[in-house]
């Protein structure tokens, strides 16, 4: 009998990593999924990607409006996590899977492992272990006391988890499957022409950091300061809707630079490909850059304590030590970097371990190890 999987995505991060999984799951008969949409996907403000997972050819099997406020708050994130937990209860009981298959630090993920675990379903967790310091890191070990599974991306952390309590013989290390995605991506030697970018550019990807979101403004603030003065082309994506990006947001319309709303993953890596560097405080340029022998300034906390490859430079929220950074960076363009998130080859682990974990009613009965 095949095994059914569930799982959920709420923005293009998630999805990212998630997509070869699905198209690995979707090829093998030894299974059958279902996947919920949710949250950015379904805004036209953060680019309708609903439409890029449909074209992706993938079935769609549920979706729910996840953020019924427009307000920039902590509180609105928080409601829309007590959204996505009655609103995937309801979907895991419509749905029955044998397993939940969950990722990283992203709200709908959260409230799935929640959910999935109060419902006596398997939850299988993906990139548990991992330090960052805000929030993220909160949710991220919250998701893996919840889960049963853990799908780790290096050594260092299977070796938390196994610290956190959770059973040794419960922990793969699998890397990480956004490198996958990466890897599967074809070259676009026209990506610079449909942005209007000449080389050398930087792409900037800056987030709010929740535990510092009244702090967004000013933060932006000293990151458009250090780019101002670059002699490159500079790309700039939105932040996402955490708490702080309406701020973020308006300083950044307030420039001249060439800003785009979201980046599909193929235009994405294939600008990264050919950038000089990633600027801000994205995982990606913890994960990603690394790949490609991208340079990465990383900016403020947000990634504090997360693994890291020489390939990153470490900044605070000042302009002038962002714009030093930027200059370090530029001396690593060139460098081969060690590979430290996997070969490539993580979803076809993922998969093979989801076919043969143990289901049974046992698997839920969690207890710590110590």
């Amino acid at each position: 009998m095949r095994r059914k999987v569930l799982l959920v995505t709420e923005r293009r991060a998630d999805y990212s990593r998630f997509k070869p999984i699905l198209k690995l799951l979707q090829d093998d008969n030894r299974f059958e999924y279902e996947l919920c949409v949710t949250g950015l996907h379904l805004l036209e403000e953060h680019g309708l990607t609903i439409n890029e997972i449909e074209s992706d050819g993938f079935e769609i099997s549920h979706k729910f409006e996840m953020f019924n406020e427009t307000v920039d708050s902590t509180g609105s994130m928080v409601k829309s996590l007590g959204v996505a937990i009655i609103k995937l209860s309801e979907i895991i009981e419509l749905s029955n899977p044998d397993i939940i298959l969950s990722g990283f630090d992203i709200a709908a993920n959260l409230a799935i492992t929640i959910a999935g675990s109060h419902m006596n379903i398997p939850v299988a967790h993906i990139q548990g272990g991992e330090v960052t310091g805000t929030i993220d890191e909160s949710i991220r070990h919250a998701m893996s006391k919840f889960a049963h599974y853990h799908f780790a991306a290096n050594k260092d952390a299977c070796e938390r988890l196994i610290k956190m309590g959770e059973r040794a013989d419960s922990v793969f290390n699998v890397g990480c499957p956004s490198i996958d995605a990466l890897l599967a991506i074809k070259d676009d030697e026209d990506c610079l022409s449909r942005f209007n970018l000449v080389q050398p550019f930087f792409l900037v990807l800056q987030h709010p950091v929740t535990t510092e979101y009244d702090q967004s403004r000013l933060q932006m603030i000293e990151t458009i300061e250090a780019i101002k003065k670059l002699e490159e082309d500079v790309l700039i994506v939105l932040p996402n809707n955490d708490a702080g990006y309406s701020s973020m947001t308006s300083v950044v319309k307030e420039t001249e630079f060439k800003i785009v709303e979201t980046l599909s993953l193929q235009d994405y890596v294939n600008l990264l490909k050919r950038s000089e560097g990633l600027i801000g405080n994205s995982s990606s340029g913890i994960h990603e850059t690394n790949t490609f022998n991208i340079p990465t300034v990383n900016i403020g906390t947000r990634q504090n304590g997360r693994l890291r490859s020489e390939n990153i430079v470490d900044v605070g929220h000042n302009s002038k030590e962002i714009f030093e950074g930027i200059n370090k960076a530029k001396l690593l363009k060139g460098k081969d970097f060690e590979k430290i998130y996997g070969d490539g080859n993580s979803s076809v682990k993922i998969v093979e371990l989801l076919s043969s974990l143990s289901l049974d009613p046992s698997v839920v009965q969690k207890k710590i190890t110590y």
